[in-house]
């Protein structure tokens, strides 16, 4: 079948519902609507809208502030979180403009690698981005692990208030640029995959949607505010966050929500019924969407067949620890284009 990508953008890259067109000229301006009434029927539109795409962009104190911090690219930043200095890699795309709120998506890399890896030897996320228009940020964990809940190494054994950081990451981000505080998505692999639940789980009130790869819902407990957009990448043959659960291949050693599992979770919490539909094959890659799901609370699971604990269309893995039962990487379904097509859809009420 020929693949059809997710979602168009909905005009929501690089600042949705607006537009660059020049002010209207006095003879055509008789009666035309104000901005409360424009506001007002974009609201109205997006009630057709099955994740509000269409709601207005919601600027960040950033917005025509004229700071340079962060320019086109990549830069690293830091911001202290408690008595730490935590570190994160900032791309910002060509053609970005302070005046325009922008989407941001937070990639969260996995158990053992760093935002730079993940950006540049394996997601292939920020040439996505360039091309569509928002900023991703790739943050680093405390030693390369982050505190998922049930998952992983020094971060959850320690307790480390990620959930916290991440906040106080995207006020510094928010402030330092200009981000549609509506349109900030998580995303990550593994671990990071994880965390990006426990977001959904916790921060509801500022994630509009999640697209976890490799790695299920971990969280101490999850009670979002409201529905929450879930895309959902996973193997079939995952050997280190087995599709089944329980203890994987690899060095986590702790047993794992199965994937079944983690998308009931999803369904019942956003108000989804039982039945699925078949919603876009690529590749390899067979995505199958809960029906009867509420406004803003799309909930879909991509199974990569016979895929293994990597990302599907990512850079060829290095340096993994692998085991003799965990599947091969997908080449033919492109995660990062999916996820950010899913992404391009939603946002936050």
């Amino acid at each position: 079948m020929t693949a059809t990508l997710l979602g168009g953008l909905h005009g929501c890259g690089g600042g949705a519902a607006t537009s660059d067109a020049g002010p209207p000229d006095a003879a055509t301006d008789a009666g035309a609507p104000d901005a409360a009434t424009e506001d007002a029927a974009l609201r109205d539109a997006a009630a057709d809208d099955a994740g509000g795409a269409l709601l207005p962009p919601e600027p960040s104190a950033g917005c025509g502030a004229g700071r340079a911090r962060y320019g086109v690219g990549t830069t690293t930043g830091t911001v202290m979180h408690g008595a730490a200095a935590r570190t994160f890699r900032v791309r910002v795309p060509p053609g970005y403009d302070d005046r325009v709120a922008t989407p941001l998506v937070l990639m969260f890399h996995g158990g053992g690698g760093t935002g730079l890896q993940l950006e540049e030897r394996s997601s292939r996320m920020s040439p996505v981005a360039d091309r569509e228009g928002f900023v991703v940020v790739y943050p680093d964990g405390t030693g390369r692990t982050w505190n998922a809940g049930g998952c992983c190494g020094p971060a959850a054994r320690d307790a480390v208030d990620d959930v916290g950081f991440v906040g106080a990451l995207l006020d510094h981000l928010e402030q330092e640029l200009c981000i549609d505080r509506r349109r900030v998505f998580a995303s990550g692999m593994s671990n990071g995959a994880m965390m990006s639940h426990r977001l959904a789980c916790e921060a509801s009130d500022r994630i509009a949607a999640i697209a976890p790869v490799a790695g299920v819902e971990m969280s101490p407990t999850c009670a979002p505010a409201r529905p929450v957009p879930v895309l959902q990448v996973h193997g079939t043959a995952d050997g280190h966050v087995p599709w089944e659960g329980g203890v994987g291949c690899g060095l986590a050693g702790v047993a794992f929500t199965s994937v079944p599992a983690t998308m009931e979770g999803w369904r019942l919490r956003n108000g989804c019924s039982s039945t699925t539909s078949v919603v876009l094959e690529q590749g390899d890659g067979t995505c199958t969407g809960f029906d009867g799901c509420p406004i803003a609370g799309e909930t879909v699971l991509c199974a990569i067949a016979s895929g293994g604990h990597s990302w599907p269309g990512g850079v060829p893995r290095e340096g993994v620890v692998d085991c003799p039962e965990d599947g091969a990487q997908s080449t033919t379904f492109l995660a990062s284009e999916q996820i950010w097509a899913f992404f391009s859809r939603h946002a936050r009420p």
